[in-house]
């Protein structure tokens, strides 16, 4: 029996199926080919290059959605800093160059998106930004100096300049409400949960092949298995890189738990505090009690209330008083150490650091310039004359590298910077609920650079929450302004 084909059946198939593939075919094309490469990745390559295949969809899915939302690259910055750390857990990363890189990236990535959306830079002009812009133009003029290396002063430009120019110009683009400084809030809570969890895992399961690396072969044993008992890490570079961070959270939670609204979210912010205090503890800094106590200091002033005054006032006498005038607790190690931060005369590292000082003040006379960026403990590098004598503190670097020029430069900027944040808080924010947190960041930024004359804590991943604080309270004027105007239009509807 002779078949017979009809021609124009097997047409409108034909066209039946060009039009399905034209529509939707192309997607099963593409997909059969993907599970054909990543079967080839499975079977074919090392285990590192199929994961590397992988997450390409995931990577290319982040990507476009941060080029459509470049706007908020903030809150990318603010994960991503936090993300390396984390990750350096389990693979070594150059985190200093990474961190660099993702900013500049957001940076650039902002930037673009002005050029086909038109961006009102207007916030982002700010005090904070001319502020820093003169203190860079200190540091470009640093350059010059005899005894400057340039791959030093490249890597410690940013902690510098370079992270608190990007926080002021973007912080303000990102942060557009209250829900967004809750946001950030939540970010940085997941973070020090985290951080806290691997605390407690080198204190009660040991530290891992990485940790004993440190502490063993490059001698960090030194100042982490000491007389008081070991200091534990965590994912930081050190103890006090450590405790500092976690002593951060203590008074930016506490304190702004009392303006959340969310029950659940309190309650959630008192864990984090709990969880601070204790990676705060088993880290074994002393310089980091000085963050709670700075802040709390700060938030008497700002809060112009008589209860918070008297309450705040008392806290911090039951504080001197439990730990200049007591040995309760002295059976646990941690608060014995803690205590003798309050006894300086007792203790022979505060008696030689101040020695040190002072020979330090002696060289210091003839540098006004000061050795140069990254040169005050950068053992790498090779410049013409080095400091004999380490600095203990980072405004101590900061004197050794830019001279007390650049010293007083510094502090004359800082300070104008919390005076101006201070006088927007107390004098232009009308919000209490906006203004209660924008209080518990620039007072956390008090504490820390409290801490800074007695720790070199100015190291990652600290700076950029650090100058998020200041960039808020810039931003806040603006933020109170549309909730003004909101509250304004409700009313009149």
């Amino acid at each position: 029996m002779k078949m017979t084909i009809n021609k124009k059946k097997y047409g409108e198939n034909l066209i039946a199926v060009g039009i399905f593939f034209a529509n939707k075919g192309w997607v099963y094309l593409i997909l059969l080919g993907g599970l054909y490469v990543l079967y080839k990745a499975i079977f074919r390559t090392s285990t590192p290059v199929f994961l590397a295949f992988s997450l390409l969809p995931l990577t290319f899915f982040f990507f476009l959605l941060i080029i459509k939302y470049s706007k908020q690259g903030f809150y990318t910055l603010f994960i991503i800093q936090f993300l390396i750390a984390i990750i350096g857990i389990v693979i070594i990363i150059p985190i200093g160059i990474s961190t660099l890189v993702s900013t500049l990236f957001i940076a650039v990535l902002v930037i673009s998106y002005s050029i086909y959306q038109k961006i009102d830079w207007s916030e982002s002009h700010n005090g904070m930004f001319w502020l820093f812009l003169i203190l860079g133009l200190y540091y470009v003029l640093e350059i010059a100096n005899p005894n400057n290396v340039q791959a030093a002063w490249n890597v410690s430009i940013t902690h510098y300049f370079i992270y608190p120019l990007i926080c002021a110009v973007l912080v303000p683009l990102a942060i557009r409400n209250i829900k967004g400084i809750q946001w950030l809030l939540i970010i940085w809570s997941i973070f020090i949960l985290i951080a806290a969890a691997k605390g407690y895992w080198q204190k009660n399961y040991g530290f891992n092949e990485r940790e004993q690396y440190f502490l063993f072969v490059l001698g960090g044993a030194k100042t982490h298995i000491i007389w008081s008992g070991i200091r534990y890490f965590s994912l930081f570079s050190d103890a006090a890189n450590f405790g500092v961070h976690m002593a951060l959270a203590i008074p930016l939670f506490g304190i702004s738990l009392l303006y959340v609204k969310n029950k659940w979210l309190k309650v959630y912010f008192v864990f984090i505090v709990i969880a601070a205090i204790y990676g705060m503890g088993i880290s074994g800094t002393r310089s980091a009690i000085a963050v709670p106590v700075g802040a709390l200091g700060l938030f008497i002033v700002l809060s112009r209330n008589i209860k918070i005054t008297i309450a705040g006032i008392s806290v911090l006498a039951l504080i001197f008083m439990f730990f200049l005038f007591t040995d309760i607790g002295d059976s646990n190690q941690y608060i014995r150490k803690m205590r003798t931060a309050f006894r300086p005369s007792e203790d022979a590292s505060y008696l030689l650091r101040i020695d040190n000082r002072k020979k330090m003040r002696e060289l210091m006379i003839h540098r006004p310039f000061g050795y140069g960026i990254g040169l005050s403990k950068g053992e790498h590098f090779h410049p013409k004359e080095r400091m004999p004598y380490p600095p203990d503190s980072w405004l101590v670097s900061v004197w050794v590298e830019t001279g007390i020029v650049g010293l007083i430069l510094y502090l004359v900027i800082h300070g104008t910077l919390f005076a101006w944040c201070s006088w927007i808080l107390m004098f232009k924010i009308i919000n209490k609920r906006l203004r209660g947190l924008l209080a518990a960041w620039l007072c956390m930024a008090a504490g820390f650079f409290l801490s800074a004359y007695t720790n070199d804590v100015m190291q990652y991943p600290n700076t950029i929450p650090i100058y998020t604080a200041f960039a808020l309270c810039f931003a806040g004027s603006h933020i109170d302004k549309r909730i003004q105007q909101d509250t304004r239009e409700r009313h009149r509807t």
